[in-house]
């Protein structure tokens, strides 16, 4: 799954006006600590609690990505695209807000899933001139297909706001699949965000496999948008080819 409406000016009313948002500041990161250790008692992991991101625990986060998340991705085992440098600094500095939640091991303290997400503006989402510097070939095709699709779908206008909390990935360790993990990841990611201090809650996230977008779908998120793999083309040609069971693109809004 390659996969809410934040830190904007306001907000868009039916006739196009800016209205200001409530709450516009994040609550500290010590009541977001007490309120991710509330929702993890709710939820009775076995042998495992809930961890909200730092930039301590980053790296062992990407470490995880690049075992348990990225090398079964549809796009990106489409396109063979090389897990480097330039992938996983560009993949960090989107996490920079430290609002993604871990499941770890009580016993081990290895992660065994996530859900990483961070705050999007509309002004954000418009500038893809971080897309154009992108100097991996096949993760600036990734990028360019997922930019311009939401562009498509709009979902700023579609809630009329002008902040998003966007999904990037939720991934299970494998070892650990078929528990019902990722869907508690979800309802834990869902719980989390109505105590996060401002309000619209809006979220949006796409994905890219059949497995994410079942779990998107049991949590009543809405499809704004879909595009099938085989009618994607650039310069005549298809860019996703060979993406096994997966065979359309979903973009998911929900609002809170």
């Amino acid at each position: 799954m390659s996969d809410l409406c934040m830190k904007g000016q306001g907000t868009v009313n039916t006739a196009g006006n800016i209205m200001a948002d409530n709450n516009d500041n994040l609550r500290p990161r010590r009541e977001l600590v007490e309120v991710l250790r509330r929702i993890d008692k709710s939820l009775n992991f076995e042998d495992a609690h809930l961890e909200l991101l730092s930039n301590e625990l980053t790296d062992s986060l990407i470490l995880f990505l690049k075992e348990h998340f990225w090398p079964d991705e549809p796009l990106w085992k489409s396109l063979g695209l090389q897990i480097d440098e330039i992938v996983t600094e560009r993949f960090a500095s989107r996490l920079k807000d430290n609002l993604s939640i871990l499941l770890v091991s009580n016993t081990s303290g290895e992660i065994i899933g996530c859900s990483t997400m961070f705050l999007e503006t509309l002004n954000e989402a418009a500038d893809d001139t971080g897309i154009q510097q992108i100097k991996n070939e096949k993760l600036k095709k990734v990028r360019t297909f997922l930019g311009h699709k939401w562009k498509e779908s709009d979902v700023f206008q579609h809630f009329g706001v002008t902040r998003a909390m966007h999904f990037l990935a939720l991934a299970t360790h494998k070892n650990y699949r078929g528990r019902g993990i990722a869907s508690k990841l979800m309802q834990a990611s869902l719980e989390f965000f109505r105590e996060l201090g401002f309000t619209p809650v809006c979220i949006v996230g796409e994905c890219t496999s059949n497995i994410s977008q079942k779990i998107y779908e049991k949590f009543d998120f809405e499809n704004l948008y879909r595009v099938r793999y085989d009618e994607y083309k650039v310069n005549d040609e298809l860019v996703f080819t060979n993406t096994g069971d997966s065979k359309t693109a979903k973009f998911y809004v929900k609002q809170l």
